[in-house]
């Protein structure tokens, strides 16, 4: 990949529960020189000192986040970021983005897409525990249910990648290739 810019890549790689972010993130830091930053790495120990879902929780959470987002950005290191997104996250979207572009850097979103019934087989799969992930189907639901996490995130074209029938190697190699186009056109 021949990288227009001097700065920075940040992959937002977001999509519902389930869907594979992980596996495609990781797919993709094995054909790129890509440092991985997924959700869990920061929500694990957040949750293990304050109680799950209160406002503290949430902004701390993001801070947290944010704050090795810039550090990254700032060290020039190309990062994929996993995110769960649903409606009313946009100001988090926004500034994960700003910390790369304020250095210079490029942000390419990526969401990935499967029906709810691929979601809650994949929950079940005991790979899910060894990353402290929720192998709950009624616990998924309610997610499903609450939030929009199929959404879109407004006002930034996203390359969108149906993982229902494809393995992680394909969707990396989509992404890549999403990437390399986007680059030479910058």
């Amino acid at each position: 990949m021949s990288k227009a810019s001097a700065g920075p890549l940040l992959i937002f790689l977001y999509g519902p529960p389930a869907v594979g972010k992980l596996t495609v993130a990781r797919a993709i830091a094995q054909r790129r020189d890509f440092r991985v930053l997924h959700n869990h790495i920061t929500f694990d120990p957040v949750a293990e000192v304050l109680p799950i879902g209160t406002p503290t929780f949430w902004a701390t959470l993001d801070n947290v986040r944010l704050e090795l987002v810039t550090a990254a950005a700032r060290e020039g290191i190309d990062l994929v970021y996993t995110f769960v997104f649903a409606p009313g996250d946009e100001p988090h979207v926004e500034d994960v983005a700003s910390a790369y572009e304020s250095v210079g850097g490029s942000v390419i979103f990526v969401r990935l897409l499967a029906p709810p019934d691929e979601l809650r087989r994949r929950v079940a799969e005991g790979s899910r525990v060894s990353h402290g992930k929720s192998t709950d189907v009624v616990m998924l639901d309610q997610v499903l249910r609450e939030r929009d996490v199929y959404a879109p995130i407004p006002a930034r074209e996203s390359l969108s990648v149906d993982v229902a029938a494809m393995s992680a190697d394909d969707a990396a190699d989509q992404v890549i290739g999403h990437i390399d186009g986007v680059m030479e056109r910058e």
